[in-house]
């Protein structure tokens, strides 16, 4: 498989300084999609099918008022359940590390008005570990990273990482190719 370090040409990210190309992005995983959707399903369109099976095929009354301030308040209920869906996913989508020639910045959004940017320079790693556990995660590809700094406080954790292991090796090779002589 090929190795994703490279130059990713003319993509900028805030903060991005003059000169410094991004040489690795690591995003979550499209499993994390997957789950939001099985998610999606089972607390919302599940209900409002179950709702309207009932009501035309059993009780069979027809679409009466009560079926029509039933509906209206299942179409409410949906609209709820779509937008905590889409801030569900929009704060697993904008989790990414970014890894320059320099630097590597972590941006974590937290909740949909948190976010979090850390950063730390490459040579400030002192070790990238890639983990998967489990069935679904060793068939998928997935796990988490953590990346420990020289900085014993700064630790970048991301889950739900597409090849853990491949993008943990990368960003040791990224480290290396900017600090020769790490031991």
């Amino acid at each position: 498989m090929k190795n994703k370090t490279n130059d990713y040409g003319n993509h900028r990210f805030p903060g991005q300084k003059e000169g410094e190309h991004i040489k690795l992005v690591i995003r979550k995983h499209w499993i994390i999609d997957v789950r939001i959707g099985i998610t999606l399903f089972v607390i919302g369109f599940l209900p409002l099918l179950i709702a309207v099976v009932a009501e035309v095929l059993i009780l069979d009354q027809g679409w009466n008022d009560t079926f029509l301030s039933v509906a209206m308040g299942f179409t409410a209920y949906l609209l709820v359940i779509l937008l905590i869906t889409f801030i569900k996913w929009l704060n697993e989508e904008l989790d990414i590390i970014v890894a320059t020639e320099n630097r590597i910045i972590s941006h974590e959004q937290i909740d949909l008005f948190h976010r979090q940017v850390s950063e730390a320079n490459l040579g400030q790693i002192q070790d990238v570990t890639g983990i998967q556990k489990g069935f679904w995660q060793s068939i998928f590809h997935y796990g988490k990273i953590e990346i420990q700094t020289s900085a014993s406080d700064i630790f970048f954790v991301i889950d739900f990482v597409s090849r853990p292991y491949e993008n943990a090796r990368a960003l040791l090779d990224l480290r290396d190719k900017t600090t020769p002589h790490h031991d």
